[in-house]
């Protein structure tokens, strides 16, 4: 993420810090109530606290390696009272700041492609995440069957630990995007 600093955290959160897949997609995953969640690449924390909606009694964790980024996150969650149990990092993908064995879901929405070492995520992810716990992907725009694109991150997905178990597009009248829910094999 070298092209990320304080500028283009500020923009980003501008233009896209309430972006539409996050809502959605978290409304896709219904989380039990007592999961400890990780947004790798949480940006402006929006999911995050969309999240908090239904993971009342567990522990959501935002993560991400722009230290302005991690500030926007902090201040938008400081006034929404239904967020208290959301914590944020600096780290990235590449090095998470968390335990191993201790996540039951670790989301990347739309951040995937951002990672500077995206085989080195996948394993980091693997060490973080719980035995049986999910790898969620969300890319925006979705990756229609027949493209390079997807061809690409199916590989990359083949030659590390996750399998996908399940893939959605979802659509409306805001976005269009591609969920995929992952398991270590």
């Amino acid at each position: 993420m070298s092209d990320w600093n304080t500028e283009t955290a500020e923009w980003y959160a501008h233009k896209y810090g309430e972006y539409p897949t996050n809502k959605l997609g978290i409304e896709a995953l219904k989380l039990p109530d007592n999961s400890i969640v990780i947004d790798i690449g949480c940006g402006t924390g929006c999911a995050l606290r969309h999240a908090a909606k239904q993971v009342t009694q567990g522990i959501l964790i935002g993560v991400d390696p722009v230290p302005r980024m991690i500030e926007i996150a902090r201040e938008k969650t400081t006034s929404d009272s239904t967020a208290s149990n959301i914590i944020f990092k600096v780290g990235s993908a590449e090095d998470i700041p968390i335990e191993n064995n201790s996540a039951d879901f670790i989301l990347a929405f739309d951040s995937f492609d951002h990672w500077e070492n995206q085989q080195q995520g996948l394993k980091e992810i693997h060490r973080v995440l719980k035995p049986d716990g999910h790898f969620i992907i969300v890319k925006d725009g979705g990756l229609p069957n027949n493209t390079e694109a997807r061809q690409s991150f199916l590989d990359i997905l083949e030659h590390s630990t996750f399998k996908i178990i399940e893939e959605q597009t979802i659509e409306d009248d805001e976005v269009l995007f591609t969920l995929w829910i992952c398991k270590n094999e």
